[in-house]
């Protein structure tokens, strides 16, 4: 008997590893075309979330910016006192304001963004790249799942 769609067929220790292996090839690729995008914006990866993370209109209190990264206040102090250095942002005591220049910037992370989509959707129907961003849906929860229970 074969199995249905709905039912799950056991995953052998070498289907897991490939799995592993191919999830692994993809994220380095797109750290890597990401880098490259971002730098266009002298940006290095990471510094965009902590643009996204902070209001493009009024202060962001550092806490409230550091809970939405899931990261502790000290790590994104640090972050912001580089941005700081760029003039990317203004630190006043517990808030964080992005600069004009800093403003300029943050908006133009979604154009980096867009441009490595289209990097990687080269060549894609718009059904694979449906069905490529469910699998993806699929493997971002498993993987939250498993932090959860680890962590």
């Amino acid at each position: 008997m074969f199995p249905t769609v709905l039912e799950a067929s056991p995953i052998t220790d070498a289907e897991k590893e490939a799995l592993a292996l191919s999830m692994i090839e993809v994220s380095k690729l797109t750290r890597d075309l990401l880098m490259m995008h971002l730098a266009t914006i002298a940006l290095s990866p990471g510094e965009d979330d902590y643009m996204l993370a902070l209001n493009p209109r009024a202060p962001t209190d550092l806490t409230e910016a550091a809970d939405e990264l899931g990261v502790r206040r000290l790590i994104a102090a640090k972050a912001y006192e580089r941005l700081l250095v760029r003039n990317l942002v203004e630190i006043d005591g517990n808030t964080v304001t992005l600069t004009k220049s800093g403003n300029e910037i943050r908006s133009q992370i979604s154009t980096v963004y867009r441009m490595v989509g289209e990097d990687i959707a080269d060549r894609l129907s718009a059904n694979r790249i449906e069905v490529v961003k469910g699998v993806l849906a699929e493997a971002k929860r498993n993987m939250k799942r498993a932090f959860k229970r680890k962590g």
